[in-house]
């Protein structure tokens, strides 16, 4: 019998991580995961907004205090030429990435009539756009040194229907044929990508309450109960990994089985 050739597993030691977008606790569970699993790990906001900004900002300041190596910045991924030059500041300050994490996110529910060209806009500008203007700047003149590693954070919604979302999960959608079509133009480079579909979270908006018995919602969900953010933390090390390397072009679920029920 040959014998087993074991992976390198989940050691993240000497590799750079970018995560961008902080306006929901999934990136800072991310964040901090690759930094607890070795990684040097930088941190960009997808918008300007001021809580989002700081948040990106404390974010790094818990990596480093891990020993990590880090750099933080506020970007707008709305902005094809600020993510240009925001990567090429990060890159002269902190070093190139390897692993790019894209979890912008604005959240938006409202009836389909009632939607305006506005508002319509921003939903995909951040959600579907700015991911991207993100992987574009990511690729270009990427070196093959090594493997690399393209994540996209998107939602259920893009592939399951639900009331009052149509905005949001056009641009979750348009993430995930994005990360399907990036996986097939550069996997032959050795740079896998990939999607982390989240569910309902626990800090998804609208949720209702917690508690079973008062939201029919849970009902729903296999598992009777809202995700955590730490539970992307998890699955973003392993995509990031050299243990992934043949993980490519996936959309996995950490919807507590949502997807499967009827």
């Amino acid at each position: 019998m040959p014998e087993w050739n074991r992976k390198p597993g989940f050691d993240l030691n000497g590799k750079k991580a970018l995560v961008v977008g902080f306006s929901n606790p999934g990136g800072r569970a991310i964040a901090l995961a690759l930094a607890e699993a070795g990684a040097d790990v930088a941190t960009a906001s997808a918008t300007l907004d001021g809580d989002e900004v700081m948040e990106a900002k404390r974010v790094a300041r818990d990596a480093a205090a891990m020993g990590r190596d880090t750099f933080s910045q506020g970007w707008d991924v709305t902005l094809p030429r600020n993510v240009q030059v925001g990567l090429k500041q990060l890159i002269k300050e902190f070093g190139r990435p390897r692993v790019l994490v894209y979890n912008g996110d604005a959240p938006f529910s409202r009836p389909i009539a009632r939607v305006t060209d506005a508002e319509f806009a921003h939903v995909q500008a951040v959600n579907q756009n700015g991911a991207f203007y993100a992987a574009r700047s990511f690729v270009h003149d990427l070196d093959e040194s090594g493997p690399a590693r393209l994540i996209f954070v998107t939602s259920i919604f893009g592939e399951r229907g639900v009331d009052n979302v149509v905005p949001y999960a056009m641009a979750k959608a348009g993430v995930q044929g994005l990360a399907l079509a990036l996986s097939q133009e550069l996997g032959g480079r050795g740079i896998t990508v990939n999607c982390i579909s989240a569910g309902w979270m626990n800090y998804t908006p609208g949720r209702g309450p917690d508690e079973i018995g008062q939201n029919l919602l849970l009902r729903f969900i296999p598992m009777r109960r809202f995700g955590g953010a730490e539970e992307l933390g998890a699955l973003a090390v392993l995509l990031a990994s050299d243990a992934a390397g043949y993980i490519n072009g996936q959309v996995i679920h950490v919807d507590g089985g949502v997807m499967t029920h009827l």
